[in-house]
């Protein structure tokens, strides 16, 4: 016949037990459950859009100017805007470069209103999951299937490209949806 003391040992043991299986579920689980979950709206919406950019125009001082669209036919809503310079000799791997300091632009919308800007400070996915970027960085929010300009300082007047990234988020996670890029930029 157990005892008492038999008995509160495994009642204890039951509650450690259940305690420790709901705190892995809480911290660990949940969370990779609703990054996957994340990452197939991302793709679903990475693969049903396109993305538009114009030329790269530049004036005096190194801004320049592009037109960008993100279109996706069936959906409505916004993305964010990440746009950087880069050496045009990286153009073959666009895909996989990263900005290397803060970005210095704005986007402007087709009525002419500085698009809203948000403060990135979590990790930024591409829609595999893994990490492309990790800086805080600012973007803009901008409506999907709507032109925008992409104002951005320090380009070179031959040798810089225009790198566009379009960053959706689900569910508190930013995933790089689409990317372009620019040819070399023209003066206007």
């Amino acid at each position: 016949m157990p005892s008492i003391i038999e008995e509160l040992i495994i009642v204890v043991a039951v509650v450690v037990i259940g305690l420790g299986l709901f705190v892995y579920m809480i911290y660990y689980f949940l969370p990779t459950e609703a990054l996957s979950i994340a990452e197939q709206q991302a793709n679903l919406v990475s693969s049903s859009s396109t993305i538009s950019v114009g030329p790269l125009f530049i004036s005096n001082g190194g801004s320049g100017s592009a037109v960008i669209e993100f279109y996706n036919p069936s959906m409505s809503g916004s993305v964010a805007i990440l746009a950087f310079v880069a050496p045009s000799s990286l153009e073959p791997s666009v895909g996989i470069i990263a900005p290397t300091s803060t970005p210095t632009f704005t986007v402007y919308l087709p009525n002419g209103n500085k698009a809203t800007s948000v403060e990135i400070t979590s990790p930024i996915y591409q829609i595999n999951g893994k990490v492309i970027y990790s800086s805080p960085v600012t973007v803009y929010v901008v409506p999907m299937n709507t032109p925008v300009t992409v104002n951005i300082q320090g380009i070179s007047s031959n040798s810089d490209i225009l790198v566009i990234w379009v960053l959706y988020n689900y569910g508190g996670y930013w995933f790089r949806v689409g990317y372009s890029f620019t040819g070399v930029p023209s003066t206007t």
